[in-house]
């Protein structure tokens, strides 16, 4: 698992499609650079951009168009353990890198296992470090080819927090490395279920836009408010009212330097 991962510096496709419960499934685009940078964009020729999250050295973010009074939703790593961040979104963005069987695993942080667990799989419990706290992960293997099929990570608490599942995988003869063709992810106190069905994974290519792939976008999605998760005001939207801190233009003085933004998604409006 940990070989076919480190084969991975890399990774892209604009033939996806993402799906979440009762709604059309929608164009996407997906751009990864380890260990951490994430880009997922979703759109439809009608409506235009619906979805943006992504990940950079620096922070993450998220946008959709389909939330209440939408904005670009952002944090900074290093600040959203101790943010009410946590409060809209139990797990970083970022983890999604991992979701798509992209893991590695320190032989120290493993807890118990692996045991077989029938149907051709082998489970294992390990330690995740983490900004959030001491998180635990239960993996799901295949026994042979050590296919990541399931992963649910559990806060300090014990409580889940996300879950990924993982299929269809396919062996790229010219890099050496599986990959799935479906991943599902489950935030069950966050996102809705997200559903990516990828056609073709372009492995340790040159990225399209390379210099912006992985930027904080400042104009593309219009005059949208940008809004810092980690800044104390901030009430998430499930809180109660809009959500957010009061409205500050995307300027250098709010965001990071070299930062991104987020788009619109059918079934965001429950938040």
């Amino acid at each position: 698992m940990n070989a076919n991962t480190q084969r991975v510096q890399s990774l892209q496709t604009q033939g996806a499609t993402l799906s979440i419960p009762g709604a059309p499934s929608i164009s996407a685009e997906i751009a990864v650079e380890r260990p951490r940078k994430l880009r997922l964009k979703a759109k439809t020729s009608l409506t235009g951009p619906e979805l943006d999250l992504g990940s950079n050295n620096e922070l993450f973010w998220l946008w959709a168009a389909r939330m209440p009074e939408p904005s670009v939703f952002y944090a900074r790593h290093d600040q959203f353990a101790t943010s009410r961040a946590r409060q809209m979104l139990t797990i970083e963005p970022g983890w999604l890198i991992e979701a798509l069987g992209l893991v590695e695993i320190d032989p120290a942080s493993v807890l118990e296992g692996p045991h077989a667990d029938g149907n051709d799989r082998v489970k294992l419990r390990t330690t995740v470090a983490s900004a959030g706290g001491q998180y635990t992960r239960l993996l799901m293997l295949h026994h042979r080819y050590a296919w990541v099929l399931e992963q649910h990570v559990y806060d300090e608490r014990n409580q889940l927090i996300g879950s990924a599942f993982c299929s269809g995988h396919e062996y790229n003869t010219v890099d050496g490395v599986s990959l799935p063709k479906r991943v599902t992810v489950q935030m069950p106190q966050g996102l809705p279920r997200l559903q990516l069905d990828i056609d073709r994974w372009a492995i340790n290519q040159p990225l399209v836009d390379a210099a912006t792939a992985f930027e904080l976008p400042k104009s593309q999605l219009g005059n949208y408010p940008f809004v810092d998760m980690a800044d104390p005001r901030f009430v998430p939207p499930s809180s109660g009212g809009n959500g957010g801190v009061p409205a500050q233009p995307a300027s250098a003085s709010t965001q990071p330097p070299k930062a991104e933004t987020s788009r619109r998604l059918r079934g965001f409006g429950r938040w």
